[in-house]
């Protein structure tokens, strides 16, 4: 690297117009800070994030998902899980069911409702982790646009 006389580094002067640190982020790199971060995330894993995700949820199990997320696992959540397998949920779907909970839920995991949101899913027939994270995100957009009215 370039130093001025006084040894000190030589900066390129730039002049950025961008108001919020994304648009001047954009504009300094040609990318958003979710491209580079996803960009740093394959260079690290040589996956993206949904993929590593998605392998994640397909490859626990769900009473090994709730005690990532609670430390532990308790008679009524062994329940639960056994309760949405008889509905016909698979074990990647319950995890992004139980994810989606854990992440949304202001008031942690409910049984009863989670039962309930295990029955709607089923009847949406939201059968597979992809059509499950599609479902997530959708109810997603659907919050943040409501909270922007």
């Amino acid at each position: 690297m370039a130093k001025d006389k006084k040894g000190r580094k030589k900066v390129h002067r730039i002049v950025v117009h961008g108001k919020t640190p994304e648009e001047r982020f954009l504009e300094l790199h040609g990318m958003t800070l979710a491209e580079w971060n996803e960009q740093q995330f394959k260079a690290k894993t040589g996956m993206t994030t949904e993929e590593w995700y998605i392998k994640k949820i397909t490859s626990t199990t769900p009473f090994d998902f709730i005690k990532e997320l609670y430390e532990t696992v308790t008679e009524d959540d062994i329940k639960l899980v056994k309760d949405l397998q008889l509905l016909g949920l698979k074990d990647g779907v319950i995890n992004v069911l139980l994810h989606y909970v854990a992440v949304f839920s202001r008031i942690g995991m409910v049984h009863e409702l989670v039962r309930e949101m295990g029955k709607n899913w089923r009847n949406e027939n939201i059968v597979t982790v992809e059509k499950a994270i599609v479902f997530v995100r959708e109810e997603l957009k659907k919050y943040k646009e409501s909270a922007e009215t």
